[in-house]
């Protein structure tokens, strides 16, 4: 939708871990769908600097290697987007308490970047706590979220789907800004102008 309006859109995942190898390569399934989505800005090692294999926290994955995650490296990898586009999203490994190298969780990285933090929640059971307990966490480590997008992830809503926002917005003062059903259109996502323009 982003790069509809007419914006240059950068993808950037600071690392990953349940790879798969392809050809000697690890190879991080979000980071394509994000660099794919995104017109193939860059190349894939821009889009996701740091690999790992097995599925575990990236801290873990890293060390089932030999290795460590570079923590300087999360914030840095993203400077090569810098001068190059208009719109940088960054995806998250796992929720905002989610460790991505020894001592830094994913909040610790928002609050690296001079960003806009918004939620995004697969619209099913669970949906409610899930997005409560993520912008409490936010509010509690000093990040306040711009919104909240729901989404569904398998085209197979459960009967929750239809009632989660009214709830969120009834306990949170974070706003729902919309919902995106499974495979959703240009109308479905329109409200992602708003944010951008």
């Amino acid at each position: 939708m982003l790069r509809r309006i007419g914006k240059r859109v950068g993808v950037y995942k600071p690392v990953a871990s349940g790879c798969r190898k392809v050809d000697g390569v690890l190879v991080a399934d979000d980071a394509i769908a994000l660099w794919e989505a995104a017109g193939r800005p860059q190349t894939l090692d821009n889009v996701c600097p740091q690999r790992f294999l097995e599925p575990l926290a990236p801290p873990e994955a890293a060390a089932a290697e030999g290795k460590q995650v570079d923590g300087d490296l999360l914030r840095g990898g993203a400077d090569c987007w810098n001068d190059n586009v208009d719109v940088l999203i960054v995806e998250g490994a796992g929720g905002l308490l989610s460790p991505l190298a020894n001592g830094i969780l994913n909040i610790d990285l928002v609050q690296q970047f001079d960003s806009t933090l918004i939620i995004v929640a697969a619209n099913r059971l669970g949906a409610i706590h899930q997005t409560l307990a993520t912008c409490a966490a936010a509010a509690h480590h000093g990040a306040q979220p711009r919104g909240i997008i729901l989404c569904d992830t398998t085209g197979h809503p459960d009967a929750s789907a239809s009632t989660n926002a009214d709830q969120i917005s009834s306990y949170s003062d974070v706003p729902v800004l919309g919902s995106v059903p499974f495979g959703g259109n240009e109308e479905d996502v329109a409200f992602i102008e708003k944010l951008f323009s």
